[in-house]
């Protein structure tokens, strides 16, 4: 596999620092790495895709400290690229937070970054390769061995009567070798059932997601998915899988399966269907969508547009929602969907926001 170099980032941007600015920009990215927040990820998320107001001072008080000289209004291309890097870093350390936050950010492809395009590959990458790793069962260590000093035993047969010094030596030994035994045992019992919690952990949260897949019925709404169009199914179906999915944190790597059996379940139309975004929130009865399970205040909603047009539906009502929504997530609410691209798109937006 190809190790590509800070220079090597910067030359796919079109940008050719010099070894000094090169130098000055690599050890504020591993400090920021070490400390990073989960909001300033969602920051660097926002700023990767050319978001309007992110806030990055945070970031650039940083760069300043290693070159007096660094401006996020001259150095706009440079702090996209910046942003990338730093998040591409965390992805490479299987930070799910970031992983999620840079592909839910593409908005089912419609929103698509202008550098660095090699950050949303790799993190789409991440998300396939850890979902499996996930869902791999630990090894549980079902044979405990306690510590013990095999020539304890020896010494003590070999105290001689009335010599209490020894005598007290050796219970001291004794004291010791319990201590060390308990704990040897303790940490060896801890390890088998932090492991074999996982996997019950992992067995019940597939057991229950394969139980509502065969079911056919959504959790939240309570009614059969039968009842809904694609579009209402779509959404339904998402929130149902984010909220059956209570241990991995990226969810399973079947998830798109689940969700196109749930889709397929669906009433089909008996006329033509509007395949937007508007149709498939005013779709659900206000009763409904209040029901639904979202994390829209947790989100930015230009990361999040789908979670955030529920959420303002909730409170806004069907149609009235339309224009604080193109102001707060810079879409338009008309915008054309399959109900398949938004199913994944809510689903890891729930995953995201339930992380934070």
């Amino acid at each position: 596999m190809t190790t590509f170099t800070f220079a090597d980032r910067y030359a796919e941007a079109g940008l050719s620092p010099g070894p000094q600015v090169i130098s000055a920009r690599q050890e504020p990215v591993k400090r920021i790495v070490e400390e990073i927040t989960d909001a300033q990820i969602l920051d660097l998320a926002g700023a990767y895709y050319g978001n309007s107001g992110v806030k990055l001072n945070w970031m650039r008080d940083e760069f300043i400290k290693e070159d007096a000289s660094f401006s996020l209004v001259n150095n706009e291309r440079e702090a996209q690229v910046l942003a990338a890097l730093i998040l591409g870093e965390l992805v490479g350390a299987e930070n799910s937070i970031a992983i999620l936050a840079v592909i839910v950010g593409n908005v089912m492809g419609l929103r698509s970054p202008t550098l660095s395009l090699w950050l949303l590959s790799d993190a789409t990458e991440a998300h396939g390769r850890l979902a499996v790793k996930e869902r791999k069962p630990g090894v549980v260590t079902t044979k405990v061995t306690p510590k013990t000093n095999p020539k304890l035993a020896e010494e003590i047969a070999a105290v001689t009567p009335n010599d209490w010094a020894t005598l007290l030596e050796m219970l001291a030994k004794m004291r010791s070798e319990a201590h060390e035994s308990a704990k040897t045992t303790a940490v060896q019992s801890t390890n088998a059932l932090s492991a074999l919690d996982r996997h019950v952990k992992l067995v019940r949260e597939e057991s229950q997601m394969l139980w509502w897949l065969f079911g056919g019925h959504s959790r939240s709404l309570e009614r059969g998915f039968d009842t809904f169009n694609s579009l209402q199914a779509a959404i339904v179906g998402a929130v149902d899988l984010g909220d059956l999915t209570t241990k991995s944190e990226l969810g399973p790597v079947a998830a798109q399966a689940m969700l196109e059996r749930v889709i397929a379940l669906s009433k089909k139309p008996k006329g033509a269907q509007s395949h937007n975004l508007a149709a498939a929130v005013d779709g659900i009865a206000a009763e409904d969508i209040g029901r639904l399970t979202i994390f829209s205040d947790a989100l930015p909603p230009r990361l999040a547009p789908v979670m955030a047009a529920i959420g303002l539906a909730k409170t806004m009502g069907a149609g009235a929602w339309y224009v604080p929504f193109k102001s707060k997530a810079g879409l338009d609410a008309s915008i054309s969907v399959e109900p398949i691209l938004l199913a994944e798109q809510l689903y890891r937006e729930y995953l995201l926001g339930r992380l934070l």
